[in-house]
C-alpha cells in the first residue's frame, strides 16, 4: 500500500469526494457486519418465538427494520462504489497525463530501445490496471475491514455471553489458516502479471508495427508472414494470461474449503453442546458475514499483487533519468545570429561510437551540405544541434556559446527542421501549419502556404485550409506533406534550418516544385542539409564527406568531384 500513496496526491482537489467514499464504506461495512447479525438475533425470537405477544404496530415496526438496514447498507454502498468510482478515474486521467508528460521529456535514445506498443501499453493497459486496482482497495479496503471487525465483535459477544467458547476457537483458528496460502499466492501472482503484461505490450506493439507497415506488407505479400507473427504472440498473451488466472481465480475456492470446514466444525459442535437453533441461526449468519470480506480481502490481495505489477511498470518509466535537461542558470537566447561550431565532438549510442572527435565551424548564413554512406553519421550530427541527442565528448556551440547552456525551448526556436518523411497531424491542414508559430495569424499562415508553393493545392481540397486531414496525411501525395512542413518552416522563420534528406522520397516534378521553394526558405539563414541526393546538393557552397563518423573531405561541388575520393565515388554510383 505504501507504494499507492504517493499517487493519492492526485485526489488534493476532491477530498470531499474521498471523505464521502469512506464515510459510505464505513456505513456499509458496519450496516453489515453489526446491522445484520444483530437484525436476526435479534428478529428471530420476535418474530418466531414471541410472535402472539406483539401487537399489529410492533409487528410492522419489526418487519420494516430489515428494510431499514438493507436501505441504509444499500444507499452506503452505492455511494462509495459511485464516490470511488469517480476517484479512480481522476487517478487514472491524471497519471496518464504524468506518462504522456515524461515521454514529452525522454532523450529520443529511450524510444530506439523502447518500441511504441510497449509504451502504448504502459500508458493505457496498465494504468487501467493500477487504477482497478486502487478502486478496488477503495471499495473493499474500507468496507470489508469495518464489516469483518463488526461481525468478529458480535461474534465474541455471543459466544462470550451464551458461554460458546468453542464457536469463538473454531472462528480464530480459522483466519491463518485462510491468510498463509493468500500471502504465498499473492507473491507467485504478482511475478506472473508483470510476465503478463509484458506479453500484452509485445502484443501491441506486433499490432502498431502492422498497422504503421500496411503499404509494405501487401507490396511483398506478407500478410500470412504477419499473421502468423502475430497468432504467435497472441498465443504466448493467451498462456501468461491463464497461468495469472489459475493464481487468482484459486483463492476463493482455497478460503472456501477452509471455511466449509470450520463450519462443519461447529454444526458437530452446535449438536454436541445441544445449543439453541435460534443461537445458531445467529452465529451462522455471523460466521457467513465474516466469511464474505474475508473472501473479499483474498481477492483484494490478488488484484493488489496485479496492479503492483502494473505499477512496477509505470514507474520504470516514471523513473527513467531525463538526461537532457534546461541549465540551472540558462544564457538568454532570443534570436540566434547561426554561427555553428563543432568542437571535437564525439558521441555513441551505448557502446557503439558514431561520430569521432569532429571539430567543424559553420558560418552565418552559409549552407552547408552533408553527404556520405548510410550509416556515417550525418543525421546523428545534425540532431546534436537541437540537442535531440547530447554529445558524449567535446561540444557544440551556438553564437559561441555551448548549447547545453540555453533552455531548450529557447534552443529549439531558434531551429527550423525538414525531415524526409515529415508528420502531418489529424488535424486540419491549417492547424498542421500553425504548429510551426503558435499563435500566428491566419495571414501569416497563408504567406507561409503561399512561400512554400502549397497555397494551391491546400485551396484545391475539399474545405482549402480547414480540411480535416487523416493520419499521417493520408490523402496526401509525399510532395504535399512536404510543402506543409516546408510551410511549418518559413512560419517558424528562424536562423537555422535543418533539411534532413527532405527530398529523397520525391519525384522529379515534386522536387522541382520543392528545390524552388527551398531556394527561398534558406535565404539568410544557416542551412544544414543531409541529402543522398546530389541534385539537391551541387549548388551548396560548402559540402562535407561524413565516412565512419569523421569528416573525411569538404569543399565545393566542382573541387571534390575533381578528387576522385569518397564524395566523387558517390556521385558516379548516381550517374553524375
Amino acid at each position: 500500500m505504501k507504494r499507492l500513496l504517493p499517487y493519492l496526491r492526485f485526489l488534493r482537489p476532491h477530498r470531499l469526494q474521498i471523505f464521502l467514499a469512506i464515510f459510505c464504506g464505513l456505513v456499509a461495512g458496519v450496516a453489515t457486519g453489526v446491522g445484520l447479525p444483530l437484525l436476526f438475533k435479534g428478529l428471530m425470537p420476535l418474530v418466531f418465538g414471541q410472535a402472539h405477544d406483539l401487537t399489529q404496530p410492533e409487528l410492522l415496526l419489526v418487519c420494516a427494520l430489515p428494510f431499514v438496514v438493507f436501505a441504509v447498507r444499500g444507499i452506503a454502498g452505492y455511494g462509495q462504489q459511485y464516490f470511488t468510482g469517480f476517484c479512480g478515474q481522476k487517478i487514472l486521467e491524471r497519471l496518464r497525463v504524468l506518462i504522456f508528460d515524461k515521454l514529452q521529456h525522454l532523450q529520443l535514445a529511450y524510444f530506439h530501445n523502447h518500441p511504441p506498443g510497449d509504451l502504448i501499453s504502459r500508458a493505457m493497459a496498465d494504468s487501467i490496471a493500477l487504477q482497478a486496482t486502487l478502486m478496488e482497495f477503495a471499495v473493499n479496503g474500507v468496507r470489508q475491514p469495518f464489516t469483518l471487525i463488526g461481525a468478529i465483535i458480535v461474534i465474541v459477544v455471543m459466544c462470550v455471553h451464551s458461554h460458546h467458547a468453542a464457536f469463538l476457537a473454531i472462528f480464530i483458528l480459522a483466519v491463518p489458516a485462510v491468510i498463509i496460502p493468500i500471502r504465498k499466492l499473492g507473491r507467485r501472482l504478482r511475478g506472473r502479471t508483470g510476465i503478463l503484461q509484458r506479453s500484452v505490450g509485445a502484443l501491441t506493439q506486433r499490432l502498431s508495427q502492422n498497422l504503421a507497415g500496411t503499404k509494405e506488407i501487401r507490396s511483398f505479400c506478407l500478410e500470412a508472414t504477419e499473421l502468423e507473427r502475430f497468432d504467435q504472440a497472441a498465443r504466448q498473451s493467451s498462456r501468461d494470461f491463464l497461468k495469472v488466472t489459475k493464481y487468482f481465480i484459486i483463492v476463493s475456492p482455497i478460503i472456501e474449503v477452509i471455511a466449509s470446514i470450520g463450519i462443519g466444525c461447529a454444526l458437530y459442535y452446535a449438536y454436541e453442546a445441544s445449543i439453541p437453533w435460534g443461537d445458531i441461526v445467529a452465529l451462522g449468519v455471523t460466521f457467513y458475514i465474516c466469511y464474505d470480506p474475508v473472501k473479499r480481502l483474498g481477492d483484494l490481495n490478488s488484484k493488489m499483487q496485479q496492479g503492483l505489477a502494473s505499477l512496477d511498470r509505470i514507474e520504470a518509466l516514471l523513473h527513467e533519468p531525463v538526461t537532457i535537461n534546461d541549465p540551472a542558470q540558462p544564457v538568454a537566447l532570443s534570436r540566434a545570429q547561426g554561427r555553428i561550431a563543432f568542437e571535437n565532438v564525439s558521441f555513441a549510442y551505448a557502446d557503439e561510437a558514431v561520430l569521432h572527435d569532429v571539430s567543424l565551424v559553420l558560418e552565418r548564413g552559409e549552407t552547408y551540405a552533408i553527404v556520405g554512406p548510410s550509416g556515417a553519421g550525418k543525421t546523428t550530427f545534425v540532431n546534436l544541434l537541437p540537442r535531440f541527442f547530447d554529445a558524449t565528448a567535446g561540444r557544440v556551440t551556438v553564437d559561441g556559446h555551448d548549447v547545453r547552456d540555453f533552455r531548450l525551448a529557447d534552443l529549439r526556436r531558434n531551429i527550423g527542421f525538414v525531415s524526409q518523411d515529415p508528420v502531418i497531424f489529424s488535424d486540419t491542414v491549417y492547424q498542421n501549419i500553425l504548429i510551426g508559430k503558435i499563435g500566428a495569424t491566419r495571414e501569416e499562415v497563408i504567406t507561409a502556404a503561399r512561400k512554400a508553393h502549397a497555397h494551391e493545392f491546400i485551396e484545391g481540397l475539399e474545405k482549402g485550409y480547414d480540411t480535416l486531414l487523416g493520419p499521417s496525411g493520408s490523402g496526401l501525395s509525399g510532395g504535399q506533406k512536404q510543402r506543409i512542413a516546408i510551410a511549418r518552416a518559413f512560419l517558424k522563420d528562424a536562423p537555422i534550418l535543418i533539411l534532413d534528406e527532405a527530398t529523397s522520397a520525391l519525384d522529379a516534378q515534386s522536387e522541382q516544385i520543392i528545390q524552388l521553394a527551398f531556394e527561398e526558405l534558406m535565404t539568410g539563414r544557416t542551412v544544414l542539409i543531409v541529402a543522398h541526393r546530389f541534385s539537391s546538393i551541387k549548388h551548396a557552397r560548402h559540402i562535407l564527406v561524413f565516412e565512419r563518423g569523421a569528416i573525411v573531405e569538404q569543399g565545393s561541388h566542382e573541387d571534390l568531384a575533381r578528387r576522385g575520393g569518397v564524395y566523387a565515388g558517390l556521385y558516379d554510383a548516381q550517374g553524375r
